[in-house]
């Protein structure tokens, strides 16, 4: 008896965590558009010294922009490429490729790790070409 208490009490312990868990959250394309159009998104450069997630943008001759994502100063993500695009093929712009990395920071504030960005999500924050 003592034995299905305590399964109980875990039980209910458990179930009633707040927290959601990263699977279940969920950028559908309206949220990325809105995103894309308010200061949610932050500008970091490489030369920020705040703790956290940061993003450096770079160019490679001949392939377009990318990002590297750093996590307290420690590379996390070298993003040479357009994420989720078949191909090798970089941003074509600076902004682009600083728009896609701020909604990656904004992912991984979130919770999610990886900070996986589909075709729809860079439709929405218009960085494809």
């Amino acid at each position: 008896m003592r034995l299905i208490g305590l399964l109980l009490g875990f039980l209910l312990l458990f179930s009633c965590s707040s927290e959601t868990p990263a699977s279940d959250l969920h950028f559908d394309s309206d949220t990325a558009s809105q995103l894309a159009d308010t200061s949610v998104l932050t500008n970091i450069d490489s030369s920020s010294t705040s703790v956290g997630y940061t993003a450096e943008i770079f160019e490679t001759p001949g392939l377009g922009w990318g990002y590297k994502i750093y996590d307290n100063g420690t590379l996390f993500i070298n993003q040479p490429h357009i994420p989720a695009i078949q191909g090798n093929k970089g941003f074509s712009t600076k902004e682009k490729a600083q728009i896609t990395a701020d909604f990656a920071i904004l992912k991984l504030q979130q919770g999610f790790v990886p900070p996986t960005i589909s075709p729809e999500e860079l439709d929405s924050l218009n960085v494809l070409d």
